[in-house]
């Protein structure tokens, strides 16, 4: 498989896991409204990275440490959310999880960009990492609901972003 439709399926399960796992705490209408924007979002991905006829792009190999690099990453995320986990526990402030994880998944896409030499991660870990502390700042003072939009949001653009990565370098800003 070509490896930009492996980033781009276990992209849109992570994604998936924000919008679903999150969703839940959101008021009123919002858990719905946040599903029917998923499935807008996912659909429109798999409609740009599976269906549409396209020819896949030819990618540049990527980097020698590439493989360490990688690991290093989950390695290095997986540590900031078990890190992350206890500290915000020990503050009495366990709501506070989930931008934990936006933030520690958005920081270990930084340093793919160059290993795979792939700009998109750059944008995609930066973006996570600011919605991660701007929910972390609004999750202190407002709660656990703002805490899940922005964990919600966080799926909902990986998704868009992955589908503009898809569609082809024409498309995207960066």
């Amino acid at each position: 498989m070509h490896p930009q439709l492996i980033g781009t399926v276990i992209g849109a399960i992570g994604a998936t896991a924000f919008v679903h796992a999150n969703r839940g705490t959101l008021p009123g209408p919002w858990p719905v409204i946040a599903v029917l924007a998923w499935a807008v979002a996912l659909v429109t991905l798999v409609w740009a990275a599976l269906v549409r006829p396209r020819s896949l792009p030819v990618l540049a190999p990527p980097g020698p440490r590439a493989g360490l690099v990688y690991v290093a990453s989950v390695i290095a995320m997986l540590v900031v959310i078990a890190a992350g986990g206890a500290v915000v526990r020990a503050a009495g402030r366990p709501e506070l999880q989930p931008v934990v994880v936006v933030i520690a998944v958005g920081l270990h896409f930084v340093p793919f960009a160059a290993a795979f030499r792939a700009p998109v991660f750059t944008v995609l870990g930066w973006c996570l990492v600011a919605i991660g502390v701007v929910g972390l700042l609004l999750g202190l003072a407002a709660g656990a609901v703002a805490v899940a939009g922005a964990a919600v949001v966080t799926g909902l653009v990986m998704l868009v972003l992955m589908t503009v990565e898809v569609v082809g370098p024409s498309r995207r800003p960066w």
